[in-house]
């Protein structure tokens, strides 16, 4: 099986990436802007892709005609969302909408391409829960209402697909370029800080 993940310098994506680079029975493409910043570059194969680029996305999909597609690609900054409101569409909404396109005009009776997506929970405004699936969205962020809009274009795909709605991810991984809020609470407290937390929405808002 082959398995190309989008967004593998990200937390999520390097994880992803080393998790499944041991199993013997897939065949991993992970792609992302750039060169590649994992330390461990066996056991895959690392493709620079611009998910903002049509043609880009089409001739790396072409290339490998992956069996399922990991969308962990995002501009997850909710403050910068709010200030680079169109490169944060062009990421969360368009780049997903390029990537159902060209795997939508790859599909054919031998080729039936999985899309799956990672959302985030933020498109609801976390007055209540649990949630189910069904729940009514209610984005309160610009950030929310992209992350929105690309589950309704997979939700709307001829592909087969899987929407993972995320609360909060944290770790390490290896070139971090930014922390998480896991990271920056723990080196506070280290440090001997006094941190005043606010809780806003949802659980995981601070």
């Amino acid at each position: 099986m082959k398995i190309l993940i989008t967004g593998s310098n990200g937390l999520l994506g390097q994880k992803l990436v080393y998790k499944l680079k041991v199993n013997k029975t897939v065949s991993l493409i992970a792609t992302a802007r750039g060169e590649n910043r994992l330390i461990d570059a066996t056991g895959y194969i690392y493709e620079s892709l611009d998910i903002t680029n049509f043609e880009n996305v089409e001739s790396v999909f072409e290339k490998y005609k992956p069996d399922v597609i990991i969308n962990t690609a995002a501009m997850t900054n909710v403050d910068a969302c709010e200030t680079q409101k169109e490169e944060a569409w062009l990421m969360n909404a368009t780049s997903v909408e390029h990537q159902v396109k060209v795997l939508e005009s790859l599909k054919n009776n031998s080729y039936n391409p999985h899309f799956i997506h990672l959302s985030t929970d933020f498109i609801f405004d976390g007055t209540h829960g649990p949630l189910t699936e069904e729940e009514k969205p209610n984005p309160l962020s610009y950030y929310a209402e992209t992350k929105l809009e690309a589950e309704k274009i997979v939700i709307a795909c001829k592909l087969k697909w899987a929407i993972a709605r995320t609360v909060l991810v944290y770790g390490i991984v290896d070139n971090m370029s930014r922390s998480n809020i896991v990271l920056w609470v723990k080196q506070n407290l280290e440090q001997g800080k006094l941190l005043m937390l606010l809780m806003i929405n949802s659980a995981h808002q601070l």
